[in-house]
């Protein structure tokens, strides 16, 4: 999915001020602890998958990607995918946010999932790895990005669509976010691929020498 999600390679974005909070928390507010717990507490219980949550993340309109926070960004999609996934009723959520808005609702204090059941839970969600499949492509082999501009989600960037580069390691067979995203468990071989800098960003722009990607096959092609 072509979107403002996928700057990689783009001009005009390193001008912002560092968005980083005063002490050692990840997070600038409570809050944002809370959805990313949510976020964990989603994906260890089977409610939505880590592909099927940027998906979420990607659908979100330009404007609204860039002004919001991260985490509002985050928690909308959350509420997006738990309505979905028939977690959560949309219309009681509506009426829980307003609930809060007038100080008349608390944070419930019944015990959720352990740590124990949550690190297991997310565990097999990150687990990837499938059944072997032969590889089409071994190191050393080069190849060409195909250029797709899929209207789902692909963890193929934008920026190096079209361009070649030369196979560098085979990573075995994962999942392939494409097909996971939208609910299917397919798997294909996974590579790591090695771009010359200069094809990506021009020779006047760039004091790297190269860039490796983790590719999945149905991404590449022979030259």
């Amino acid at each position: 999915m072509d979107g403002i999600h996928d700057l990689g390679g783009m001009d005009g974005f390193d001008d912002f001020p560092p968005d980083e909070p005063d002490d050692a928390s990840p997070f600038h507010q409570d809050w944002e602890g809370r959805v990313y717990a949510l976020f964990v507490a989603g994906i260890a219980s089977g409610a939505f998958n880590l592909d099927e949550f940027r998906y979420a993340l990607e659908q979100h309109n330009p404007e609204f990607y860039l002004e919001k926070p991260y985490y509002e960004r985050w928690l909308t999609g959350i509420e997006s995918l738990l309505i979905d996934a028939d977690v959560v009723d949309r219309d009681e959520l509506a009426d829980r946010a307003a609930a809060f808005e007038r100080g008349e609702a608390e944070i419930s204090d019944e015990p959720g999932p352990s740590l124990g059941e949550l690190t297991e839970g997310v565990a097999e969600v990150y687990q990837s790895e499938r059944e072997p499949e032969d590889p089409v492509f071994e190191p050393g082999d080069e190849v060409e990005v195909h250029n797709n501009h899929p209207k789902g989600h692909t963890r193929c960037p934008r920026y190096i669509r079209g361009i070649r580069g030369t196979i560098q390691a085979h990573r075995g067979t994962h999942v392939l976010p494409d097909a996971s995203a939208h609910g299917e468990d397919r798997a294909e071989p996974l590579y790591n691929v090695k771009f010359d800098a200069a094809d990506l960003w021009g020779a006047d722009h760039t004091d790297a020498d190269a860039v490796h990607i983790e590719l999945w096959e149905s991404y590449l092609m022979e030259p």
